[in-house]
């Protein structure tokens, strides 16, 4: 037969068989003990029975000889030899007396019984006169029977020795019945019990009849507590391997479709585990299929030995170590990838990563400290302000200065129509005819989107901006060819800030010009306004 344990398994009940049963060998033993002290107490007992019985043998013989003392003493004094042979014959009704004799002064009055040896001298007592204790008549010769005495006293000490074992048999046998009943039976069914329990779903054992205060009860007692304790470590055993599980699949879930490389090195740098996305990024097999061995740092083209260093880092005892690389993959030419790296816990030497590709970062970056427009190929705002600087510093190269704000007028319109693709191409036509129209000594930018700046510099008088600031009205609201075919005429509003006096930033300037840029819009678009002096 099987049981369920608790934990849901089940394993083989076998019954105990009664050679190995408490219960059998606690009898057996106390048997055993029982039977040793029995004989034991028994031999004693037989041995200090007979010894004792001796003495009382002994004693009784004496308090007889002394009870026929008179008799014999008269039977001396008198010379009766009738007399004395009563009293002879008399202490031969005794058992325990092989021989007796009286001897007065003449000589032996009376004996009887069998021979002795002579070299036992036996008992004697001495016989007075009846009317002078002083005077003595005669003597009182006994000779015990040693062997009847003998079989007497063992007679009555194996008695005695037999009723001592019967009660030492019966007092262990009591004891074993007593332990059996209150002990080791209700072991048993405590041992049965649980071997048959159903712990997984709550049940518990039942406490042994009379026992609810005992040690056993408690035992069964402790059983439950303990059986309900595992219960409740079972179940959060479960709860946690259950979301262990869980967390395991979204891990592997993530593992395998997440869009960033995912990987762990071992102490020599060597790739051990990666996801698809970095197979995908370096060309290598999937981490269940390979067989060589892939060095990471030969993966990142890294000749400044950068990844090395990391990782020199990090056994050194830093948490964290991250870097930007400059690799060729196999996903499209030379990318940038950021790879961080830490630890793996529990797993000394290990190491895990992260990477991801930040090439449109880098790019972007990039972009952000270029000056010059990546569409037009004019300055941008860090170009512009680089050359105001410039500019500034140089003072003979500043005798008038003037700043001009360009903003397209329906460029959106001619976007929206024709795409952005289209409108690309506009502005990059409209810095053409920019750069065509002022000198060139003067700065021409793209600040973004359809705004334009230009700055003027070497002018004697303010009226040289205000030309250049309508031609460049006039040039723009020609039209302007798309593709060879399309035809599209958009115009310009210019706002114009003058100054002798440069400012060391060119914000102010910009705010002014822009001001009077919006100016020329609400007045109409496509012509031009002087910022009003500062």
């Amino acid at each position: 037969m099987k049981t369920p344990n608790n934990s849901g398994s089940s394993v083989p009940f076998q019954s105990v068989g009664w050679r190995r049963s408490i219960a059998s060998r606690a009898t057996v033993l106390i048997l055993v003990l029982g039977a040793l002290v029995g004989v034991l107490v028994g031999a004693a007992g037989a041995l200090l029975v007979e010894k004792e019985e001796r003495a009382r043998l002994d004693a009784k013989l004496g308090e007889q000889l002394l009870t026929v003392e008179r008799a014999a003493s008269v039977a001396a004094f008198a010379h009766d030899e009738h007399l004395a042979r009563e009293v002879v014959s008399g202490l031969l009704h005794n058992r325990s007396i092989a021989r007796a004799a009286i001897e007065g002064e003449a000589g032996e009055l009376a004996a009887a019984g069998g021979e002795v040896p002579a070299a036992e001298a036996g008992l004697s007592r001495p016989l007075r006169s009846p009317f002078d204790d002083a005077e003595l008549v005669g003597v009182l010769r006994v000779h015990p029977e040693h062997a009847a005495m003998h079989a007497d006293a063992r007679a009555y000490s194996r008695f005695i020795a037999l009723l001592l074992a019967g009660m030492v048999v019966v007092i262990t046998c009591g004891v074993a019945w007593v332990v059996s009943r209150h002990v080791t039976r209700p072991i048993r069914t405590l041992s049965d019990d649980l071997h048959r329990l159903d712990a997984e779903h709550g049940a518990c054992l039942v406490t042994p009849t009379g026992h609810g205060r005992d040690e056993i009860g408690r035992l069964a007692g402790d059983i439950n507590a303990l059986i309900e304790r595992m219960g409740a470590m079972i179940a959060s055993e479960r709860r946690t391997r259950a979301l262990h599980e869980a967390a395991e699949h979204k891990w592997h879930l993530i593992f395998e479709n997440a869009e960033t490389g995912l990987f762990t090195l071992d102490a020599d740098g060597r790739l051990s585990d990666w996801n698809p996305w970095l197979a995908r990024m370096f060309d290598l097999p999937l981490h269940d299929d390979h067989a060589e061995c892939y060095l990471l740092g030969d993966q990142l083209a890294d000749p400044e030995r950068r990844f090395d260093e990391m990782r020199r880092q990090i056994a050194l005892g830093e948490p964290v170590q991250g870097g930007d690389f400059e690799c060729r993959v196999a996903l499209g030419g030379v990318r940038w990838v950021n790879v961080v790296l830490h630890p793996l816990e529990g797993r000394a030497g290990m190491l895990q990563g992260i990477m991801n590709d930040v090439t449109e970062r880098r790019r972007a970056e990039a972009l952000a400290q270029a000056e010059r427009d990546v569409l037009t190929g004019l300055l941008n705002r860090r170009g512009v302000d680089k050359a105001y600087g410039e500019l500034v510093t140089r003072q003979e190269d500043c005798s008038g200065l003037a700043l001009l704000m360009l903003d397209l007028d329906g460029f959106k319109a001619v976007n929206d129509e024709h795409g952005h693709h289209a409108g690309d191409a506009l502005l990059a036509l409209v810095a053409r005819r920019v750069e065509a129209v002022v000198r060139r000594t003067d700065v021409v930018a793209r600040l973004g989107g359809d705004e334009f700046v230009v700055l003027l510099t070497r002018l004697d008088a303010i009226s040289t901006a205000r030309l250049i600031a309508s031609k460049l009205v006039e040039a723009l609201g020609q039209p302007f060819a798309l593709d060879g075919v399309s035809r599209v005429t958009i115009g310009v509003s210019v706002g114009v800030a003058f100054t002798h006096c440069p400012p060391a930033q060119i914000g102010e300037l910009l705010r002014r010009a822009d001001g009077a840029m919006y100016e020329a819009k609400r007045a109409g678009k496509s012509q031009y306004r002087l910022a009003l002096p500062s």
